[in-house]
């Protein structure tokens, strides 16, 4: 038992001893990014919208003011003192002291052969241990307490970069239409069905497609307008027409059957899918009517 207790204090013969260990000097570098200058862009797929959807891309393009820095920090290293450390480290001294005084004393008779720094060092941890004031030195109970610090400015520099716009709000509108807030997915695009701008059914067919983003910070708003086609003007306002009849109080499951055929026919099958659950809703209680719809639908 006193072996397995003499070569615990050698081994912590060379960890030093005291609540003060050392002074260093830790070097802490950082890059801080500030941004300059943002631009927002709205790509459309096409310079005029010849599709029943329309499909826009929204990027940032971002200018940052790069700054790196070195700090040093002064670290005053030390082991905290821990009261119940004490039930073991005065224990521990009253074996180290008388030992490592023999080890000096029978130095000279081995003709200096053992090394005086690991003598001092058993030492000075035995006679910390005996201290209840110190707490014996151990690598896992260092602790650094910052005294002080330097800092200066290495370089800077400005970089550019462009970024998908993601999460945010776009606002769509066609010509006299309701405004529809959309959100940017992950890869900063937006698509919508262009029926879905259309309340009711418009005296004129509408020409442009308004898009607007709005800023953020130094971020300032974006907009676009898109023409529309001749044709989608066209195929708009046939659409427009189909979706009120069917809506049209006292309609028939024929007549809302086939104004749903050719919503999906002129190319708007997410308007006539709505259009068919709101339908479905009112109808409800009416289950002759929902009936005769279903059969409609797939004839």
């Amino acid at each position: 038992m006193l072996r397995r207790a003499i070569l615990a204090a050698l081994s912590l013969a060379l960890a030093g001893c005291a609540n003060h260990v050392r002074y260093s000097d830790e070097m802490r570098d950082r890059e801080i990014r500030d941004v300059t200058r943002a631009v927002t862009r709205i790509a459309p797929r096409t310079g005029v919208v010849t599709q029943p959807s329309a499909e826009v891309s929204v990027t940032v393009d971002e200018t940052f003011r790069i700054r790196r820095r070195e700090t040093i920090v002064r670290l005053d290293e030390e082991t905290p003192w821990l009261p119940q450390n004490e039930l073991w480290e005065v224990p521990e001294g009253l074996v180290l002291v008388p030992f490592f005084i023999a080890v000096k004393a029978s130095d000279k008779l081995v003709l200096g052969l053992i090394p005086d720094d690991f003598i001092e060092s058993g030492l000075d941890v035995g006679f910390a241990a005996l201290n209840p004031a110190l707490n014996v030195e151990a690598g896992d109970r260092v602790r650094g307490r910052e005294i002080g610090r330097k800092t200066r400015e290495l370089d800077s520099d400005d970089e550019r970069q462009t970024r998908p716009l993601a999460g945010a709000p776009v606002v769509l509108t066609l010509t006299e239409g309701p405004a529809l807030p959309r959100t940017a997915d992950a890869s900063g695009r937006v698509r919508v069905e262009l029926l879905e701008l259309v309340r009711g059914v418009p005296e004129a067919p509408p020409r442009v497609l308004h898009v607007q983003v709005p800023g953020d910070g130094i971020r300032a708003p974006a907009s676009l307008e898109l023409p529309l086609s001749h044709s989608i003007r066209t195929r708009l306002v046939q659409a427009a027409r189909a979706r009120q009849a069917a809506l049209a109080p006292g309609v028939s499951a024929d007549a809302a059957a086939q104004a749903l055929a050719l919503l999906d026919g002129l190319g708007f099958p997410q308007s006539a899918l709505a259009l068919e659950h709101e339908l479905r809703d009112r109808q409800h209680a009416n289950a002759a009517w929902l009936s005769r719809l279903d059969f409609a639908l797939e004839d």
